[in-house]
C-alpha cells in the first residue's frame, strides 16, 4: 500500500535515530556516481543562474547533511539554515562540525505546514529528493506556496524531479508529470526557470514513461547489476575504477542526449531551477 507522507516521516524519524555519526552516514547515504556526476552539474547551474558565494541558503530536507554540506564547501555561504521535518535529523546535524560553524543553523520544519514561515529569506532554497515524497496533493501545494515566501528578491528554488509525461504513484514517491508541475507551479506563483539532467542510470528511471514491465524494469534490471559488480570484490582499487568508468558512461550518456533531446525529456533526473512568477 502507497505510504503517507507521516508514513514516510515516521520512517525517518526512526532512521536518522538510529546513525551514530552524520559524516559517515552522509557518505553511505549517496550513491558516489550519483555524487560525481551530480556535483559538478549543480556547481555550474548555482554559477548560471548567479547563485553566488556568500549568499543566504536554505536547505530543506537536509538529512543527514549530505547536500548542506556541500553548499557549505562550494558556496561559503553567509547564511546557511538546515530544515527537517524529523527532529532526529536536525539532532544529528546539531552534533556535527557544521553546527559551530558560524551562520549555520539548524530547525525542526515541516515544509508543508499550511502558512509556515521561519522568519528569514533566502537567495537559494535547496530541496533535493524531497518533493516527491510528498503524496497529498494539498500538502504539495502548501510546499510551493511556502517555498516562494522563504525567496528573498531574487531568489531561486533548486530541487531534483522527474517531469515525465504522466504521473506516477510508488511506494514511496508520487512523480508528477510535467503537465501536474506546470499547474501546480502556477497556482504557488512559481514557473521552471531551467531544467538540468542529471543522472540516468546512477538514479531511479521515474523519469521514463511507461509501465514498470517496459523499458523501466530494463533500467532496474541494469542497475541491480550496477550494484553487484560494486559489492562484488573488496578490492578498493577495483571499486574505484569501477565507480570512474561508470562515471565516465553517465557523462557520455548525458552528453550523447543532450545533443539530441530536450531537457525536460531526457530518461534521467532532473535538477530544475524555480523563479517567482512576476505580478
Amino acid at each position: 500500500m502507497p505510504m503517507t507522507q507521516g508514513d514516510i516521516k515516521a520512517y525517518y524519524e526512526e532512521h536518522w535515530r538510529s546513525v551514530e555519526t552524520s559524516a559517515q552516514e552522509s557518505m553511505a547515504y549517496a550513491n558516489p556516481v550519483e555524487v560525481a556526476v551530480c556535483e559538478p552539474i549543480f556547481e555550474q547551474f548555482f554559477e548560471d543562474c548567479g547563485i553566488a558565494r556568500g549568499c543566504r541558503v536554505m536547505d530543506i530536507g537536509c538529512g543527514s547533511g549530505r547536500w548542506i554540506r556541500f553548499l557549505h564547501r562550494v558556496l561559503c555561504p553567509k547564511q546557511l539554515v538546515g530544515v527537517d521535518y524529523a527532529s532526529s535529523s536536525i539532532g544529528l546535524m546539531q552534533e556535527t562540525d557544521l553546527a559551530s560553524e558560524a551562520g549555520v543553523s539548524f530547525q525542526v520544519a515541516d515544509i508543508t505546514q499550511q502558512g509556515l514561515d521561519i522568519g528569514q529569506r533566502f537567495d537559494l532554497v535547496n530541496i533535493a529528493n524531497v518533493l516527491f515524497h510528498i503524496p497529498e496533493d494539498d500538502k504539495f501545494d502548501s510546499a510551493l506556496v511556502n517555498l516562494r515566501r522563504h525567496l528573498a528578491p531574487g531568489g531561486r528554488v533548486f530541487l531534483t524531479d522527474y517531469l515525465p509525461r504522466s504521473t506516477m504513484r510508488t511506494e514511496w514517491m508520487k512523480v508528477r508529470s510535467r503537465y501536474e508541475w506546470h499547474r501546480r507551479l502556477a497556482n504557488a506563483g512559481l514557473r521552471i526557470a531551467g531544467i538540468r539532467p542529471i543522472c540516468v542510470f546512477a538514479n531511479d528511471p521515474m523519469g521514463i514513461d511507461g509501465s514498470d514491465e517496459g523499458t523501466r524494469k530494463h533500467f532496474d534490471q541494469v542497475r541491480t547489476r550496477v550494484s553487484q559488480l560494486g559489492s562484488a570484490s573488496g578490492n578498493s582499487e577495483y571499486r574505484a575504477f569501477l565507480r570512474d568508468t561508470l562515471v565516465e558512461i553517465e557523462n557520455a550518456i548525458l552528453g550523447f542526449c543532450e545533443e539530441r533531446i530536450a531537457p525536460v525529456d531526457m530518461p534521467s533526473q532532473k535538477l530544475i531551477c524555480l523563479v517567482p512568477v512576476r505580478g
